[in-house]
């Protein structure tokens, strides 16, 4: 009967310099020589150094980089009063000097364009804006003239309100037209004209006196005539609307 043949073999034992330079290989970068106090997300000493350079250059800068975000915007000649009046405070001036002086004189001084343009704002483009806030100034005054039957019966108003109205009424009434609101000023401007027919006009309002009454029709084309003749007619939508209605219901034609 034949031996068993054993064909296990002894592994060679591994040398102690293999041995070594398999622990160096599976060892991380970072074990190596790594201090304790030393934060994880540091790979080594000479990173933290590193950021914590960085991070004391940021912070020198910041200052100067909020002074950029915190600046004024430059204006574009397109604002409107209000914005304008804010630019100006942000740059130590006052809007309503520059308006007041204006007002008054009907320009800007030279000391005034000169601030001006060392704020930002170079003759130029104030020239342009004023000129555009004179235009849209004239453009609300025909519209709010219109309301009240034209330029000549505003001015009737103005003065009514002028002569009758108290201190504290006129300068509430001021004080809503410098809104510029053009909804506002409107509404200002027929509360106004609705206080001066009640009570500077009583008869009107009331059909009393005139051609034309808060009722009845035109009898004749006479009646008629005589109402579209009264100057009220071409000036007063109120006493045209009440030659409307009565018209209405006539049988004139």
């Amino acid at each position: 009967m034949a031996e068993t043949v054993n064909t296990y073999q002894e592994p060679e034992a591994e040398s102690t310099e293999h041995v070594q330079q398999m622990l160096d290989m599976e060892r991380k970068p970072e074990d190596v020589d790594r201090p304790e106090w030393l934060p994880e997300k540091f790979k080594s000493a000479e990173d933290m150094a590193k950021a914590y350079s960085e991070l004391e250059s940021k912070l020198g800068q910041k200052p100067e980089q909020q002074a950029e975000e915190e600046q004024a915007p430059e204006p574009t000649g397109d604002e409107t009063p209000n914005e304008v009046a804010e630019l100006l405070d942000s740059k130590g001036l006052d809007f309503d000097v520059f308006a007041q002086e204006y007002a008054e004189t009907g320009t800007l001084s030279e000391d005034a364009y000169a601030a001006l343009e060392e704020a930002g704002f170079p003759a130029s483009m104030v020239d342009t804006w004023i000129a555009g806030q004179d235009a849209l100034a004239a453009q609300t005054t025909t519209t709010m003239k219109s309301l009240v039957g034209g330029a000549e019966e505003y001015q009737n108003l103005i003065q009514w309100a002028s002569d009758n109205l108290d201190e504290s009424d006129i300068d509430a009434y001021n004080a809503t037209m410098d809104t510029q609101d053009p909804n506002l000023m409107r509404f200002a401007v027929q509360g106004l004209y609705a206080r001066y027919r009640s009570e500077a006009e009583p008869n009107l309002m009331q059909g009393q006196t005139g051609p034309v009454s808060a009722g009845g029709k035109f009898e004749s084309n006479a009646e008629l005539t005589a109402a579209m003749s009264d100057p009220r007619y071409a000036k007063d939508p109120a006493y045209r609307q009440q030659v409307a209605d009565k018209l209405a219901r006539s049988s004139l034609f």
